[in-house]
C-alpha cells in the first residue's frame, strides 16, 4: 500500500526541502545481503521509510504529526505528549473513570487516524498510567481497539525516567542508584589495575557513575531538607565518596573534606542544585535542539525542553495512546 507523502508543506517546509523529500523517497530499490553475500536482483521499493539515514526518524516524526491535530479536535481535554514514536495521550479528571473515558475516546480517534493513513498499531506495548493522590489501586481501564488496559499498579517508565502514582520518584531514584552502583563496581578498580591517573579516573567515574545515577535527578530535588527527599542526596553522597577514593586512592578513614578537595568531585548537593537550576533556565527560555515533541499543554515544543510533570489535587493520566505506531 502507498502511503501518502510526509505532511511537509502544512508545516512551512522550504519547497527545496520538499523536493530533496521527494527525491529521497522515489526510485529506492532493495537487495537481500545473507551471510556477507549480495543478491544480484534489485527490487523496486515504494513503501515504508528508508532505515539507516538520520533522515529517517524526522520524516517519520513528521508524517505522525498530523495525529495530534485529529485526536485533539476530535476528544476535548487530551493532549499529545510524546517524543519521536513513543505517543502518550494526556488527560485529568475528577476520577479515574472519566480520566479513562477519555483516554478511551483517543485511542479510538487514534486507530481511526492510523486506518486512514497506513499506520498499524502494537497494542501489546500500550501502557495507561494514573497519577494521583489516592493509595488504592484504579479500577477502571482504558480500551484500545478490543483490549482493555488497566492502569498500571507499578512505576511507570517514560523517556527513562519511573513514574511512579504519586510522583515522588521514589522508584526512579532507586532504580538509579542501582544503576550507579553496578557501574561503580566495574570501575572501583581502574586506578590500580589499568593504570589510569587520577585526573583520566575522575573523568570516567563522573561519565559513567555520576550520569547514571543523577539521571532525572532535578525532577525530584528540592534542597536538603524537603519532605519526602530526606536522605537521597546523603545515599549519592556516599556514592561519590566511594568515587572518590577509587580516584585517588585514599584509605576509608581519610577525611572527607581532605579527600573531596583532592579528587575534585562536587558534593552531590551542589551537583543536584546546579542541575536543577539549569532544567529551569532551559525550560523557561528553551534552546536549540534536534528532534520534536509535544508538551502537555498542547504546543509544538521542540525536544529540547525537559519533560516536566504538573501536580494538581485532581487526578492526571497519561496513556500510550494506542501503543508505538510501526510500519
Amino acid at each position: 500500500m502507498n502511503l501518502p507523502p510526509p505532511p511537509l508543506p502544512s508545516i512551512s517546509v522550504e519547497p527545496d526541502l520538499i523536493r530533496w523529500t521527494g527525491s529521497f523517497m522515489s526510485d529506492r530499490q532493495v537487495k537481500l545481503v545473507l551471510d556477507g553475500k549480495t543478491g544480484k536482483k534489485a527490487n523496486p521499493v515504494d513503501t515504508g521509510i528508508p532505515q539507516g539515514s538520520p533522515v529517517a526518524p524526522i520524516l517519520f516524526a513528521t508524517y505522525l504529526s498530523g495525529i495530534f491535530d485529529k485526536v485533539e479536535a476530535a476528544v476535548p481535554g487530551i493532549r499529545g505528549l510524546s517524543f519521536v514514536e513513543d505517543i502518550s495521550w494526556w488527560a485529568d479528571g475528577a476520577d479515574s473513570r472519566a480520566v479513562a473515558a477519555k483516554l478511551s475516546a483517543a485511542a479510538a480517534a487514534s486507530i481511526e487516524w492510523a486506518v486512514e493513513n497506513g499506520v498499524a498499531f502494537d497494542y501489546g506495548k500500550t501502557e495507561a498510567a494514573l497519577f494521583h493522590k489516592k493509595r488504592t489501586a484504579p479500577m477502571a481501564t482504558v480500551s484500545v481497539g478490543t483490549n482493555d488496559i488497566p492502569f498500571n499498579k507499578e512505576a511507570t517508565r517514560w523517556l527513562g525516567v519511573w513514574l511512579d502514582a504519586q510522583l515522588t520518584l521514589k522508584e526512579h531514584h532507586a532504580t538509579r542508584m542501582k544503576e550507579g552502583r553496578k557501574a561503580m563496581t566495574r570501575l572501583r578498580r581502574l586506578t590500580g589495575q589499568m593504570g589510569l591517573t587520577p585526573a583520566n579516573c575522575r573523568k570516567v567515574m563522573t561519565a559513567c557513575v555520576q550520569s547514571a545515577t543523577m539521571f532525572g535527578a532535578e525532577l525530584w530535588w528540592k534542597g536538603d531538607y524537603a519532605t519526602g527527599t530526606q536522605g537521597r542526596a546523603g545515599e549519592i553522597q556516599r556514592l561519590i565518596n566511594q568515587e572518590a577514593r577509587a580516584t585517588t586512592g585514599c584509605f576509608r578513614t581519610t577525611n572527607l573534606g581532605a579527600l573531596s578537595m583532592e579528587s575534585g568531585l562536587q558534593a552531590a548537593t551542589a551537583q543536584q542544585t546546579a542541575a536543577l537550576w539549569a532544567a529551569t533556565a532551559e525550560t523557561t527560555t528553551g534552546r536549540p535542539g534536534a528532534g520534536g515533541g509535544r508538551s502537555p499543554n498542547g504546543d509544538r515544543a521542540a525536544a529540547h525542553k525537559r519533560p516536566c510533570i504538573w501536580r494538581t489535587d485532581r487526578e492526571h493520566s497519561a496513556a500510550g495512546g494506542a501503543g508505538y505506531p510501526r510500519r
